[in-house]
């Protein structure tokens, strides 16, 4: 039984699964972590694919219908030695090669159909990490992805869209309508790609200060740019914000959501 109240909807319709799977583009040189294998909707076409298939899945009754029914979803003769069930938290994932049990040279692919109550910390988590990953697959709620993947200037740029712009290219590959669920949703879903960026938009240690400038830009989207930092950095002056955001080229009357990635990275090492 799936738990509508976090968001929860299973997969039914097998059409969208194997289009799913089939976007993802692996092959037996990848390791696919899967999130959320649930009945198995995704993770039967998986298994025929991956070199290797980790999945986890929070709920016992899943975990335990994965590990019995698996075998019958490989025709390969591997009898399901290369798959893994963990049941476990996906909020709770530690994102690096020796917490997943990987070796450096596996390549990785990660992939989903994610609750919707998981989707923005789950994301985020990842893209803290510095997870080596080559992409990452996820069916999200439409509304999310569209997020992600915005521009700026636009309703749906946000500060989702810019902490995972600082790692990711995304887009939006389909679009599933509710009654491929059950239960039915009340939104549309998409199927979203994340790949991370080949050379790192900035240094490690600029993640903590990024985030927390990017929450605050955004705190207040009606409030300008500069009136938001003068709040949550009331070590520095007005004029001394106002210098930061005309040093990278912007108006200091100017919006967040007016600001690209990039942008957002200058005002970081300029502040920090």
């Amino acid at each position: 039984m799936s738990r509508p109240k976090l968001g929860q909807h299973w997969l039914d319709d097998k059409r969208y699964a194997r289009e799913i799977v089939d976007a993802i583009v692996a092959d037996r040189e990848h390791v696919i972590i899967e999130i959320g294998g649930g009945r198995g909707a995704l993770t039967r076409f998986l298994i025929p694919i991956s070199g290797r298939l980790i999945v986890y899945e929070i709920d016992n009754k899943w975990s335990e219908h994965l590990t019995e029914y698996g075998p019958g979803w490989d025709d390969s003769g591997r009898e399901f030695r290369h798959v893994e069930i963990r049941q476990h938290d996906a909020l709770k994932i530690e994102w690096d090669r020796d917490s997943l049990g990987l070796k450096e040279n596996e390549r990785v692919i990660i992939c989903g159909n994610l609750p919707y109550y998981i989707t923005s910390p789950l994301l985020l988590r990842l893209a803290y990490s510095r997870m080596d990953f080559e992409q990452a697959t996820f069916l999200i709620q439409k509304e999310v992805a569209e997020k992600i993947a915005s521009k700026p200037n636009s309703s749906d740029y946000g500060r989702l869209t810019v902490s995972l712009g600082a790692f990711f290219k995304s887009e939006i590959i389909l679009h599933i309508p509710p009654e491929a669920f059950s239960p039915r949703p009340k939104v549309m879903s998409s199927l979203i790609r994340l790949i991370p960026h080949k050379t790192p938009l900035m240094n490690t240690e600029l993640i903590g200060p990024f985030e927390r400038i990017v929450q605050a830009s955004f705190h207040m989207r009606r409030k300008t740019l500069k009136n938001n930092l003068i709040v949550a950095f009331p070590q520095k002056s007005p004029d001394e914000i106002a210098g930061i955001i005309a040093g990278i080229g912007a108006n200091p009357t100017a919006r967040a959501q007016e600001l690209s990635v990039e942008d957002f990275i200058k005002i970081t090492e300029l502040l920090k």
